[in-house]
């Protein structure tokens, strides 16, 4: 069986952890111990060079789609985060909005546990889903993270227009 590879990267909003195997990015996290609760660290090589080559190589990536990941979740999970990675870059939508985008308006709760459950936020955007009042609501990460992110896409948006 092959191990899976994980190492430290440098981005925009701090340090993070990548983890990947074979099949594409399977885990993010701007926290180590929580990339240590994830698995035993027995089944990685550490590998920061390639971690950061990755990083920066889906960042140069204008249309990322789940097929670039490994994600482990369920039919619902998985139709949730791939209707995020539409969701273009410095825009925002609500829980709700995103429950109406994947034909379930009931499951408002059951999408924003999804959205929460995304082994790799930040390159799934979960970020870039806000409460119906326009708070921008939790992030695993804390909120001056998800704001920092949504800022450097617009930012980003506007340099290039």
């Amino acid at each position: 069986m092959k191990k899976r590879v994980f190492g430290l990267a440098s981005s925009p909003f701090g340090d993070l952890w990548l983890m990947w195997n074979c099949s594409g990015v399977c885990g993010i996290s701007f926290d180590e111990p929580e990339l240590s609760k994830t698995a035993d660290s027995s089944d990685f090589n550490r590998d920061d060079a390639q971690a950061s080559r990755l990083l920066e190589s889906l960042l140069q990536t204008p249309s990322i789609v789940l097929e670039c990941f490994n994600l482990a979740g369920t039919t619902f999970q998985r139709q949730v985060w791939a209707e995020l990675l539409t969701i273009p870059a410095g825009a925002v939508t609500t829980y709700q909005e995103l429950a109406k985008r994947i034909d379930r308006p009931k499951a408002v709760r059951a999408v924003a546990n999804a959205v929460g459950a995304n082994p790799i936020a930040w390159l799934v955007p979960c970020h870039r889903v806000i409460r119906s009042d326009g708070g921008l609501g939790g992030y695993r990460w804390g909120v001056e993270r998800k704001r920092a992110i949504l800022d450097w896409e617009q930012k980003a948006n506007r340099e290039a227009a």
